[in-house]
């Protein structure tokens, strides 16, 4: 079974995505695929949070990130992800322009710009989330592909440069 850590801002209530973490929960678990979303669980000391949240980004698939407000919690679980050569799967609302410079210089990400929830959903819904590998697109700055039964494809662009030989 596919496992994806869902990381959002927690700290700020003023900087938290509960909206977007429900509803990328709803489509994942509608897909089979099991989220760990730190956000719903209760508060903790902080070594533990940091010592479980290490190990869950350690056990994922991929991860997936709201990245429209600044979070630190949010950059070092995408820092991990991406030296665990982890998909990194990031998005954020059109209107935001506060993401880091650091995050978009970023090995092994994806991002997903979005206006709508409905959007987020359709985006989650068009990939094959169960078959994601970091792969550098030729054609855009996407980092992230979908292998499919005779291709890999950039899951930004849909471009298909590598055919899977049987």
């Amino acid at each position: 079974m596919v496992f994806v850590y869902l990381s959002a801002p927690i700290i700020h209530p003023s900087l938290r995505r509960d909206d977007f973490c429900s509803t990328v929960i709803k489509v994942l678990e509608n897909k089979g695929i099991r989220v760990f979303a730190p956000q719903l669980l209760q508060e903790r000391e902080p070594k533990l949070i940091f010592k479980r949240d290490v190990e869950y980004v350690r056990l994922c698939d991929f991860l997936i990130a709201e990245i429209s407000s600044p979070s630190l919690g949010v950059g070092m679980e995408i820092m991990l992800a991406i030296d665990l050569m982890k998909p990194v799967l990031l998005f954020h609302q059109s209107d935001s322009d506060s993401i880091s410079k650091m995050v978009m210089g970023a090995d092994g990400k994806v991002l997903f710009e979005y206006t709508s929830l409905i959007e987020v959903g359709k985006i989650l819904h068009s990939l094959n989330l169960e078959n994601l590998i970091v792969q550098k697109c030729t054609i855009c700055d996407s980092q992230v592909a979908e292998v499919l039964e005779d291709e890999i494809r950039c899951v930004s662009c849909g471009h298909s440069d590598y055919d899977i030989v049987v």
